[in-house]
């Protein structure tokens, strides 16, 4: 068992996606104040047609969406983006979700991710395609169609 699942959370966490890479449908875009280790801050919520799990927009993630689908986060309402969990080194964490792309994509999209105090970053995403598992079910562990 992950130890993302020993603290159930309404958010989402990579830890839950079981190794797999996970397709879901945009339904709404809110910003809500959430208390932290830096206090209380106005985030980006994403909630999801197949889930009641919602997810914590980062800036990386929230960049990939807008090469994605614009800049406009309106737009992005029904749009399936494929996440993934992906190796990183930061915090208390050794993984994170990810965006892999889309299968609304009609191709590839290159373009240089910019994040404050680091060098730009090369990004592809992808067009994904959509299997008949395109959804982990993060509470049972049984993969979903």
């Amino acid at each position: 068992m992950h130890f993302d699942k020993l603290f159930p959370s309404r958010f989402l966490k990579a830890g839950l996606f079981g190794g797999r890479d996970v397709t879901l449908t945009i339904s709404k875009i809110t910003l809500e104040e959430l208390e932290g280790d830096k206090g209380k801050q106005t985030k980006a919520i994403v909630s999801f047609v197949e889930r009641p799990m919602q997810l914590i927009l980062n800036k990386t993630n929230g960049l990939c969406l807008k090469a994605m689908f614009g800049p406009e986060t309106g737009a992005w309402v029904g749009k399936r983006v494929t996440f993934f969990p992906a190796a990183v080194s930061f915090g208390d964490s050794d993984i994170a979700i990810r965006v892999r792309g889309s299968p609304d994509l009609e191709k590839a999209i290159t373009f240089d991710l910019v994040l404050p105090r680091k060098k730009p970053k090369s990004t592809t995403l992808q067009k994904t395609t959509v299997s008949t598992v395109s959804v982990h079910d993060i509470a049972t562990g049984e993969v979903a169609p």
